[in-house]
């Protein structure tokens, strides 16, 4: 049932361009709530980090895993915060919630990563794929953001 709902959630937006575009939606409102989502997620991911920063664990890699989050934060807020035209109208908003999927996957696979460097029987290759993988994942929505955010 749990699976059902999170896919009808997945495709539903999809099927109604044609209604948001004779009710259109109040872009920037969307883009907020987006961005408020991401922003819950990279919450997580600190919450994931913080098992770095302990008086036995800390060390310089502590810092370069905090300032690696601090850089996606930053490098989202820019993209979508201040280069994301958000006065936009006739907009069905469908393409921008599609994107931003990337980017919580993304964040989610750097967020597992993170947790599993620190664990002797993860995987390595494993460990790694997900760090690259979400990194890339991250970056493929924002570049997609950043097509999709242009003033039409």
């Amino acid at each position: 049932m749990a699976l059902a709902g999170i896919i009808v959630s997945w495709i539903a937006p999809g099927f109604t361009g044609k209604y948001t575009r004779h009710r259109p939606i109040i872009f920037s409102h969307l883009l907020e709530r987006l961005t408020a989502l991401i922003i819950l997620m990279f919450g997580e991911t600190i919450v994931g980090i913080a098992d770095y920063f302990t008086p036995a664990s800390f060390s310089i890699y502590s810092l370069l895993i905090f300032v690696s989050v601090v850089s996606l934060f930053f490098t989202y807020i820019v993209e979508f915060d201040h280069l994301v035209e958000e006065k936009r109208t006739g907009e069905t908003g469908n393409l921008m919630i599609y994107l931003h999927y990337f980017i919580l996957f993304g964040i989610s696979l750097f967020t597992v990563a993170l947790k599993f460097i620190s664990e002797e029987s993860a995987q390595p290759l494993f460990t790694a794929s997900c760090l690259y993988g979400g990194i890339a994942l991250f970056y493929i929505g924002l570049w997609l953001g950043s097509l999709a955010g242009q003033p039409l």
